[in-house]
């Protein structure tokens, strides 16, 4: 299955650096965030990437066009420029399509502008900045046997922006903490792994304006056609400098959970 990567965005700039930089290309130990999260995929099989570049983007392919010489032993000849690799990498099974998407566009125009490179029927879509230990095959089982055209990873941090109330695996409508009508049942935001059917690309539209998480979800949710998979494992989201700090903690105790096979579900 392809693994779409949305890279677009502003970036991020942490702490005292001066420049922003794609949330994807901050460094967790050797590796950039990007490069974790498709590892996660690559462990469950799933090394067919594309990714949907925007501002800064060409420091993503900058990175991969050129990580052999990154991550291998290398010999070079200063004079000729003539480069020798002397080793190999674990990652060259990894295919990567590069789509520039636009600097401004929204996550439904990202989308909708790699549907050329899309091959199958159902396709993973996620960021470039959130980590887990997602069990990908029983996602996409589940994906399978409830047939939507979407389904999202659940998860349950603290109330935030977007949260979504769930019934019996599918997605009811988008929690009002003002109105609180639905307080009784338990209450999820979108955890950025998704699974979709080649059928949302007839909810989406390359005008920059297209925005998945907004009136795409709703659509979806009207006809419902959004389901959601929960995840009670690890989940995290590089938003601030606290989070960065806590995936570097967990980087330096040598416990990157997103690393290690399985992942906790419901």
């Amino acid at each position: 299955m392809n693994v779409i990567i949305l890279c677009g965005g502003r970036g991020i700039r942490l702490f005292d650096e001066s420049v922003y930089i794609p949330k994807g290309m901050v460094r967790l130990g050797y590796r950039p965030v990007l490069w974790h999260i498709m590892k996660r995929f690559a462990l469950a099989g799933h090394t067919d990437f594309i990714l949907a570049l925007g501002a800064k983007g060409e420091m993503i392919r900058d990175y991969f066009l050129h990580y052999d010489r990154y991550v291998t032993d290398a010999k070079v000849s200063l004079g000729s420029g003539r480069v020798e690799l002397l080793t190999r990498h674990q990652e060259e099974k990894w295919n990567i399509t590069f789509v520039d998407t636009g600097d401004s566009a929204n996550s439904g125009a990202r989308i909708h502008r790699v549907k050329d490179y899309i091959t199958g029927d159902d396709f993973f879509v996620t960021y470039s900045d959130t980590l887990a230990n997602v069990d990908m095959d029983a996602l996409v089982r589940f994906h399978k046997k409830v047939g939507k055209t979407l389904t999202l990873t659940g998860v349950i941090p603290p109330y935030r922006e977007g949260e979504v109330v769930v019934d019996d695996h599918i997605v009811r409508g988008q929690y009002d903490a003002k109105k609180d009508k639905m307080a009784n049942r338990q209450r999820y935001v979108n955890g950025g792994y998704m699974v979709a059917n080649r059928k949302l690309l007839s909810y989406l539209s390359s005008f920059g304006e297209c925005r998945l998480e907004s009136e795409v979800f709703a659509q979806l949710i009207s006809k419902r056609q959004l389901a959601l998979f929960a995840h009670h494992g690890f989940w995290r989201w590089l938003d601030t400098d606290r989070d960065y700090l806590h995936l570097l903690d967990l980087v330096d105790k040598n416990s990157m959970y997103w690393l290690k096979e399985g992942g906790a579900h419901e």
